[in-house]
C-alpha cells in the first residue's frame, strides 16, 4: 500500500526530507539491493517530470518535455539516517536551492519507488507538493 503525504516547499530553498521504510510488522527493511526515484510532475498523469531524483543525484528537469539543463545538487541516499549516518530502512532525500527555483510555482505532485533489480518493487510514497513563490510587499 502507498503511503500518502503532503509537502509544502518555498521555491528556491532546500529540500529535505527523511522517511524509514518499515514492514507491517515495523521492522526496517534492508535497502541495500534497491535503487530509488522520486519525480515531480506538474500532474500525476504528465510524462515529463519537473525534478527527476535518483541516487545518482539530479539526473534532469524537464518543462513542456524540453531539458532545463539544471545543475543543482542533491539526490536519495538509501539505508542512511538524516544526519548521514547508516540506517537500515532510512530514505534521504535532498534537493539544492538551485533546483528547486526551476520549479513552477503552484501544486504539483510526486512519488517515490523502490526497485530492485529491474523489476519495480513498489511506490512507497506519493503526494501533492505546493511550492510557494517569494511574497512580495
Amino acid at each position: 500500500m502507498t503511503a500518502k503525504y503532503d509537502l509544502s516547499i518555498n521555491q528556491g530553498s532546500n529540500l529535505d526530507l527523511w522517511i524509514q521504510y518499515l514492514t507491517d510488522g515495523n521492522t526496517a527493511v534492508d535497502l541495500t539491493s534497491y535503487s530509488a526515484q522520486m519525480q515531480i510532475r506538474r500532474a500525476k498523469e504528465y510524462e515529463y517530470p519537473l525534478l527527476w531524483l535518483t541516487e545518482s543525484g539530479i539526473t534532469y528537469g524537464f518543462t513542456g518535455g524540453i531539458t532545463t539543463g539544471i545543475a543543482g545538487i542533491g539526490g536519495i541516499s538509501l539505508n542512511t539516517n538524516y544526519d548521514g549516518t547508516s540506517l537500515t530502512g532510512g530514505i534521504y532525500i535532498k534537493s539544492d536551492k538551485l533546483s528547486t527555483t526551476s520549479l513552477p510555482v503552484g501544486r504539483h505532485f510526486y512519488d517515490l519507488e523502490l526497485t530492485i533489480g529491474t523489476t519495480l518493487s513498489n511506490r512507497i510514497l506519493e503526494g501533492k507538493i505546493d511550492v510557494i513563490g517569494e511574497v512580495t510587499k
